[in-house]
């Protein structure tokens, strides 16, 4: 347990010191200062009751005892003593080491190792050592994370194990051993990534040209990683359900064609068209024989509601013996070929769209776990004013329909129609400073529910709601900025 201790020990006596432990603060003692005295000699180490020790007055006003750190000192005890000092009726009071002091008394520990020295009767030194422990002390990396737990994993330590024996979580546990199994891995050492940056490089593990993308951006601009990354996923789901629909299509030998292309300009939709001389109506079964049978793939929905359907054309109905089905006045629109500029401004629309859609689930994700606060934050009243100000409708009886997305996040039950009464049983339980949090959130979710892909091209019109997302700590996509009207 003490061999730490005594290479700071070894330590001193190579660098020509006397011998007094390896604690950091071993250099401070040999410096001199008007307003510090020489530490007093031979320290020791002993195992003392953590409930006899008294506290001194410390630096960190806080102890902040979470229950892992609990669970950790409940588990292996304290590994490192912690630094009391003996006062001159002999009472132990610890200087730093609080933390561990504390929460060895929460699990019931019967005794810890303290590093005791005589007190020197200075508080100039007490602060500044509490400062320099503190100060100095330096967390494990999350790739040295990564590293340790794979290698226990190797050991053959199960991640329920690995969790029970580092008083970690195991869903951590399991992120954290995906990533070390992954090529994330090496790219996390390198650039010395957090864990949940990480991570989602590990899910696109399959995609090495991916991958270098999203690293790039996690280098350059990593609060954008989370849009780029939901992007990713958004695009792998459309592909998935394209390519299903396509080896459908396939399946029946349907040829897939692209409206895009000027060689199918003069497609049309067999929904619009019958045989020549005002025959029978075009169907999937009666075309099917047809040299230009074809078909396009068309998403219907967004997100857990999107599909992929085929819609069926002919690409040349004169050369193939059809007609107009209503006649020239109810004909489909024919389009002659796009210009490259038209083609160009479709692309934008169609890119802002997608990038919509994925920026919406990152934001809605935020603002579900922005409105567990327990209270609002700064700039909420004057948002709250501003908006009722500007937006009647959410001041109307209606209005509670639009609430849906609120109650989600608030984790509110109720039945149909009876939202405003489940809303108002939650308000009357809560403090002031919740129920402000409350109005905030129903008033975002109101906002949030009437953007779409119409938003971005609004002119900025949304500008108050995003830049105050914004403000309390929303990192706004690049399309959303342009909704924002900063783009």
């Amino acid at each position: 347990m003490f061999r730490s201790f005594i290479a700071g020990v070894d330590y001193g006596v190579r660098r020509g010191r006397k011998k007094v432990g390896g604690h950091p603060i071993t250099r401070l003692r040999h410096e001199r200062s008007p307003t510090m005295t020489q530490p007093v000699a031979q320290p020791e180490v002993v195992d003392v009751d953590p409930r006899t020790l008294v506290l001194e007055a410390n630096v960190r006003a806080d102890a902040d005892l979470d229950p892992e750190f609990i669970a950790s000192i409940k588990t292996h005890g304290v590994l490192t003593p912690v630094l009391a000092v003996r006062a001159d009726d002999g009472t132990l009071n610890v200087r730093a080491g609080q933390r561990r002091t504390l929460a060895a008394v929460e699990a019931g520990r019967e005794t810890i190792p303290a590093y005791v020295v005589q007190d020197a009767g200075d508080p100039a030194r007490r602060i500044v050592e509490q400062m320099v422990e503190n100060d100095h002390r330096r967390n494990v990396r999350d790739s040295d994370r990564t590293a340790a737990f794979k290698q226990l994993h190797l050991l053959g330590l199960t991640a329920s194990q690995i969790a029970k024996q580092t008083c970690t979580k195991k869903n951590h546990v399991s992120a954290v051993l995906e990533v070390a199994n992954s090529n994330a891995a090496t790219v996390q050492a390198k650039y010395d990534l957090t864990l949940d940056q990480a991570a989602i490089l590990a899910e696109f593990d399959d995609d090495a040209e991916l991958v270098e993308k999203l690293t790039t951006i996690t280098l350059d601009d990593p609060g954008n990683l989370i849009h780029a990354a939901q992007r990713a996923r958004d695009e792998r789901a459309r592909a998935a359900l394209y390519a299903q629909a396509e080896t459908a299509l396939a399946a029946d030998n349907v040829r897939v064609i692209d409206l895009d292309d000027d060689a199918n300009s003069a497609a049309r939709c067999i929904d619009y068209l019958r045989q020549a001389n005002e025959g029978e109506a075009l169907t999937v079964e009666n075309h099917a024989t047809c040299p230009g049978h074809a078909a396009i793939i068309v998403r219907h929905g967004w997100n857990e509601q999107m599909t992929y359907e085929p819609r069926y054309y002919c690409t040349d109905p004169t050369a193939n013996g059809h007609e107009d089905r209503w006649g020239s006045a109810y004909a489909e629109p024919k389009k002659g070929p796009m210009t490259d500029e038209q083609k160009a401004e479709r692309r934008e629309v169609v890119e802002n769209n997608k990038a919509w859609r994925s920026a919406e689930t990152v934001r809605r994700e935020w603002l579900a776990q922005f409105a567990k606060r327990k209270t609002a934050p700064k700039g909420a009243a004057a948002f709250i004013a501003t908006a009722l100000a500007g937006r009647a409708y959410l001041i109307e009886k209606e209005s509670q329909k639009s609430h849906r997305l609120a109650v989600d996040w608030l984790n509110i039950k109720t039945e149909p129609y009876r939202t405003a009464e489940a809303i108002e049983s939650v308000v009357d339980g809560s403090s002031e400073a919740r129920a402000q949090h409350i109005a905030l959130v129903l008033i975002l979710g109101s906002i949030e529910d009437s953007t779409g892909t119409h938003t971005w091209r609004s002119n900025g019109s949304e500008r108050a709601y995003f830049t105050a997302l914004a403000a309390w700590g929303y990192t706004l996509s690049d399309v959303e900025k342009i909704a924002q009207g900063d783009a």
